[in-house]
């Protein structure tokens, strides 16, 4: 008999596979449930568990973050990861590379049934070749199910820098976590950067599409090689470490790159780059993995493609020529928005399609050349920029914009259309209010969907953002947001299939006393009033 334990912060979701799934039939005889991460683990530390039926997405740690925690106490239980997001289907055969299966919600109860069962028969058969084998020979085989993790490890402390890059020091962490000798052998980094993602991914979904791209490189690039090693790196990078005996170090290695990029690019929606170094020693990869980031900096025009470090050189100093933008700030204060976005937009293709001269510097000297013109022209009307634009204008955004010259440009020709919009008021920002209302569309069951979080969106103060908002609907952002709430509420009470409650809090009201009394206050009738007279409407529809 097994033990399984459903993790979901949906309350109503949970129950659903409690009901819906025939549990006697797959000889399983406890159902453990959890709300959030940390109530999981406190199940694990007290119950055997087999299998974990997991949601990826939850707001105080996600399933890949409890995945990973449940395999250093416990390598054995096999994972089921179900997820809302369809947008992410094309991952699904990446993510299968790992020991899990991963469904969609609403997720088909019998389809589910033939997953758990599946997963079960592999935890039984795993359970019948351990009763035949001695304690050492069990203990043996668990030891070397977690040496790859051990060597990742070795690997993220190194380029940490938390390890010395010393001969002793890289000996001395090897023989505590009783690791091969990792001085005698060379290692092929390969820095994998992602420039651009196609679609806007929140933290968690860049958290599973990164897991999806390290499957994908273990399997593609690496070959699944005992002694190689994929590794998270800073800024949303991965490093690929091959084993330099592998015979694969030269024109196979590019073609599988060249593979994994293609592939990567078409089925994960995204831009990304591979750079391939030099084979080098560990006291040496601290230095090669640096070179690698050095060299994806300064590439800002090439995307989905393989580089080779042997054929990099660095742009030369005085090559790049930065515009004259006194008929830029002309056009700006003129409100010539056709003249000055044309003219930006060829000045950029221009870069980007230039093959040497451009680099990360070049980059970043043009967006400051800019910011100061644009600045300058909104003083001159007598505006300030911090009165207009959100405070990440000039921290976080620009070390996302900066990364391609693509990038950059999407990024100026929007800050001079809100820019100018401001200051020329016959131009209306209708782009930015429709911007407005689909991110609210999108977010309506989330509690904290406050008018700060929706100005950020768009990257604009939240006070001029209402004021634009206002004058466009008539309504402020916080009304519209209520009056969307309440919408969506009633084409869910129009279903039979939630309850006032959980129709409540998909609704973003955590509150039921709350919801009602403002959903009587804005149609006329509590829920369960509507609900009834929806559906006996509805009744009258059919029988015309």
């Amino acid at each position: 008999m097994f033990t399984v334990l459903i993790v979901d912060d949906e309350v109503h979701a949970i129950r659903g596979l409690e009901v819906g799934v025939r549990w006697k039939s797959l000889k399983v005889q406890h159902v453990h449930t959890a709300l959030s991460l940390k109530q999981a683990q406190q199940i694990y530390l007290n119950e055997p568990i087999h299998l974990m039926v997991c949601d990826i997405e939850m707001p105080k740690g996600t399933g890949i973050e409890l995945l990973e925690w449940v395999r250093e106490h416990d390598p054995k239980v096999e994972t089921i990861f179900l997820t809302s997001h369809s947008d992410f289907s094309y991952a699904q055969k990446a993510i299968k590379l790992g020991s899990f299966e991963y469904l969609l919600k609403p997720v088909d109860y019998e389809e589910l049934e033939q997953v758990i069962g599946k997963a079960l028969a592999k935890i039984e058969k795993t359970q019948e070749l351990l009763m035949y084998e001695s304690d050492y020979k069990y203990y043996a085989q668990l030891w070397e199910s977690q040496k790859p993790l051990m060597k990742e490890r070795f690997w993220q402390e190194l380029i940490k820098q938390s390890i010395g890059s010393s001969p002793e020091r890289i000996s001395e962490y090897a023989a505590s976590s009783k690791l091969p000798n990792l001085v005698s052998s060379k290692y092929l980094p390969i820095l994998i950067r992602v420039q651009k993602w196609y679609k806007p991914l929140s933290q968690r979904d860049e958290q599973i599409m990164e897991y999806a791209l390290r499957n994908a490189a273990n399997e593609q690039i690496l070959k699944n090689e005992a002694g190689s090693a994929v590794i998270s790196v800073p800024n949303g990078g991965l490093l690929v470490l091959l084993e330099a005996s592998s015979d694969r170090m030269d024109t196979a290695m590019l073609d599988d790159c060249i593979s994994y990029v293609r592939g990567c690019s078409q089925y994960f929606s995204c831009d990304l780059n591979c750079y391939i170094g030099q084979p080098v020693y560990a006291t040496e990869m601290v230095t090669s993995y640096y070179n690698l980031i050095q060299m994806d900096r300064d590439n800002v025009t090439h995307a989905n493609q393989t580089f080779l470090f042997r054929h990099y050189k660095k742009s030369k100093e005085g090559t790049l020529q930065p515009p004259s933008m006194s008929s830029w700030e002309e056009w700006m204060k003129m409100g010539a928005k056709d003249k000055l976005t044309e003219a930006v937009a060829c000045y950029l293709d221009d870069l980007r399609d230039r093959k040497y001269g451009v680099d990360a510097q070049a980059l970043q000297l043009f967006y400051q050349n800019f910011l100061q013109m644009m600045f300058f022209v909104l003083q001159v009307k007598g505006l300030q920029a911090n009165d207009v634009f959100a405070e990440s204008l000039l921290t976080d955004k620009p070390q996302e914009v900066l990364r391609s010259v693509s990038s950059l440009k999407e990024w100026i020709l929007y800050l001079i259309d809100v820019s100018m919009s401001q200051i020329h008021a016959t131009q209306k920002s209708l782009s930015v209010v429709d911007r407005v209302k689909a991110y609210i569309q999108e977010h309506i069951g989330e509690q904290n969907l406050t008018r700060e979080e929706v100005a950020g969106c768009v990257y604009l103060n939240p006070d001029y953002l209402n004021r634009v908002f206002k004058k466009e609907t008539g309504m402020s952002i916080s009304d519209y947001v209520q009056l969307q709430r309440i919408a969506y509420a009633k084409e869910l009470l129009a279903l039979p299939d939630y309850s006032v409650s959980d129709i409540a809090l998909q609704s973003g009201y955590s509150n039921l006393s709350y919801f009602s009394t403002l959903f009587k206050k804005m149609t006329g009738m509590n829920p369960g009033d509507y609900r009834k007279h929806a559906q006996s409407k509805e009744v009258e529809i059919s029988k015309l």
